[in-house]
């Protein structure tokens, strides 16, 4: 018989059985209420609650749903945060999505948030805390999901938010500040005991584009009118035009809709809206990207004449400038001793990237943290199939692998956190200049001005 890395994970295993139950309850009745980011008070409330019967006391976001607390060992020591998310996606072709909003939690969020309650409970045990340091933090977490860029903007220019996403705007608001490194995990296809550690996700920056042009002229006397349908469609051809320049390596993607395009073909379409994702698998190379997509909506604009406004809402950091492989190699240990080593996937070549993206990332970009993922859900994530057919492994797995990766990372004096910290070497040096370097990209721009026929382009 192999030998073990670590007892904790036997540990942890047994004493997480007291709280399948709570667990099971959990993911049920969040899947049955699913709402969409930074709406999720039927989840906030409810777990809330369970925490607070369990002896925890939430600090909560307020005007968002959301919250923290820490469990502190009483030695000094890092700070670990796990997190699990709180949205949902809107799937309203999914049979089991809410009739009125359309949403459902076809994204496995609920799994986590349900995990992550048993997490809470088994490292208070007092026979565990006794062999750590440092802290837990337990992090419920709104709006992982970019989706709805149109009410999040509303929520900004009310002085609701200033991030459109939950991690950046959880950083925005203290709730990461002291913690060192971060975890969490994700729910995925599967139907046995199985981990699979990935090296990383996506980049993502989501976009806004406003395009005005004449708002009252006919559509059978368009002349010396702006239609900002035009526009756009230069725009998307220009776009499509800047295809064979991508790095191949990147795994670039452009997807993009028209959520308004005129009311009438009695008028011109006085005024479009398009909403993108702009993806890539490198920071630098995807904001490059971008600002090469916003020359060619500013050029779609200028050619008819019309008006622009490029809003580039959320940026989330790719997961490869994030890449931690010390903290990955926990993870695995961890995984070989719960499931065996044929049941854990993990690609050292840090070739395989996942196509999608996560403002983990975010959180990423100052310190270190994982996101493996476990089994659980059938069917295909965010599509009408994905059911949660496994809570064993969509929900009692994760909880059971995160804590005892903290039990790992913080005993010992929290040598492998420490050496982890250490090793890691972050995009930024601290939140306040991530914060920054956000704010400079994630801006509203209004990059064209007119002098009657005169038209002067903003140097931004």
């Amino acid at each position: 018989m192999k030998k073990k890395n670590s007892k904790w994970p036997d540990i942890i295993s047994r004493k997480m059985e007291k709280y399948r139950k709570m667990m099971f309850e959990a993911e049920r009745y969040i899947w049955a209420h699913p709402q969409t980011g930074f709406k999720e008070w039927i989840a906030h409330d409810y777990l809330r609650k369970k925490y607070s019967g369990l002896g925890f006391i939430p600090v909560e976001a307020g005007n968002i749903p959301g919250f923290f607390f820490d469990i502190d060992t009483g030695k000094d020591g890092p700070t670990t945060a796990i997190i699990a998310e709180l949205d949902s996606i809107i799937l309203s072709e999914h049979p089991e999505s809410d009739p009125e909003t359309g949403a459902v939690h076809a994204c496995g969020h609920n799994c986590q948030s349900a995990a992550l309650l048993g997490v809470a409970a088994v490292l208070n045990d007092p026979e565990i805390i006794q062999e750590l340091c440092g802290k837990i933090r337990i992090m419920a977490v709104p709006a992982e999901e970019l989706i709805e860029l149109g009410d999040r903007s509303a929520m900004k220019a009310a002085g609701i938010l200033k991030s459109i996403s939950g991690k950046r705007e959880f950083m925005r608001r203290g709730f990461f500040d002291g913690v060192d490194l971060a975890m969490m995990i994700h729910t995925d296809t599967g139907s046995n005991h199985n981990l699979r550690i990935a090296p990383g996700t996506n980049g993502i920056i989501a976009k806004r584009v406003t395009c005005y042009g004449s708002q009252n002229k006919s559509g059978a006397y368009p002349a010396g009118g702006v239609n900002a349908l035009s526009a756009m469609h230069v725009a998307t051809t220009a776009i499509n035009a800047l295809r064979e320049v991508f790095p191949e390596d990147c795994l670039i993607r452009n997807a993009s809709v028209i959520t308004e395009a005129g009311t009438t073909p009695q008028y011109i379409p006085g005024k479009v809206v398009i909403e993108s994702n702009v993806r890539a698998c490198d920071y630098r190379v995807l904001k490059d990207i971008n600002e090469k997509i916003n020359r060619a909506y500013t050029a779609g604009a200028l050619a008819v004449g019309a008006e622009v406004e490029i809003e580039d809402l959320e940026m989330y950091i790719p997961e490869k400038d994030c890449d931690c492989p010390d903290f990955q190699n926990v993870a695995y240990e961890v995984g070989c001793d719960l499931f065996g080593e044929e049941n854990v996937i993990f690609d050292r070549s840090r070739k395989i990237r996942n196509r999608g993206g996560t403002d983990m990332g975010n959180v990423g970009a100052v310190m270190p943290v994982i996101q493996p993922f476990t089994t659980g859900i059938s069917g295909t994530g965010h599509a009408v199939d994905c059911q949660v057919t496994y809570p064993e492994y969509a929900v009692f797995d994760p909880a059971v692998v995160q804590a005892s990766i903290a039990c790992v990372l913080l005993e010992n004096n929290g040598q492998r956190a420490k050496e982890i910290v250490d090793d890691y070497k972050p995009l930024f040096s601290s939140i306040a200049e991530y914060l920054a370097a956000m704010d400079h990209i994630c801006t509203l721009k209004r990059p064209l001005t007119y002098d009657g026929n005169n038209a002067k382009i903003s140097a931004e």
